[in-house]
């Protein structure tokens, strides 16, 4: 995946917002960690910059390792669980849930390594579409862009939807001069 972590963020966070919803303060925030931590697992492209080794697979950097995002996620979830009311646990939360988000992504087109750091065997969504339907997979080669578009698009929708009602329950968009009556 390349383009469609950023989307897939929003996607997760616009879903679990009514569930949610008493805990989140600041909209704007709960949006930012959700969406962040749909793009942090690829933080590795900085490191590896700088330090010259862009020809390193970045799915061997720690931030590729599921194993790290599943204790960041357990970890927000007990916080969460006895902090009931607050936002940062929130915000913890949906941070790994993006990142978990991520690598599963990542899995879709390209191979990750799940069990790493204890286990380097790859998971790839490219490998088990060849081992159950060959021929398509041989005749849709860049099936990956096809599910990034699919993800784009529903995060497209769920924006423009999100801000027709925003608009709505504030009163924007209504005449000059007109109340908005609720």
């Amino acid at each position: 995946m390349t383009f469609a972590h950023i989307p897939a963020g929003y996607i997760t966070c616009r879903l679990l917002a009514e569930a949610c919803g008493p805990r989140i303060r600041s909209e704007k925030a709960y949006l930012s960690w959700g969406v962040f931590g749909a793009v942090a697992p690829d933080l590795d492209y900085l490191y590896l910059a700088v330090t010259g080794n862009l020809q390193v697979n970045h799915h061997l950097c720690f931030t590729h390792f599921l194993l790290v995002w599943v204790a960041l996620f357990m970890a927000s979830s007990v916080w969460m669980y006895r902090d009931r009311t607050g936002q940062p646990p929130l915000s913890a939360f949906m941070f790994s849930l993006g990142g978990l988000v991520h690598i599963f992504l990542d899995t879709i087109p390209g191979r990750v390594y799940w069990l790493a750091p204890f286990n380097y065997e790859t998971f790839s969504g490219d490998n088990l579409l060849f081992s159950i339907a060959t021929e398509f997979a041989q005749t849709h080669r860049h099936w990956g862009y096809g599910v990034e578009l699919l993800i784009i698009i529903w995060a497209a929708i769920l924006f423009a939807n999100t801000g027709r009602a925003n608009r709505r329950h504030s009163g924007l968009g209504t005449a000059v001069g007109e109340r908005h009556s609720a």
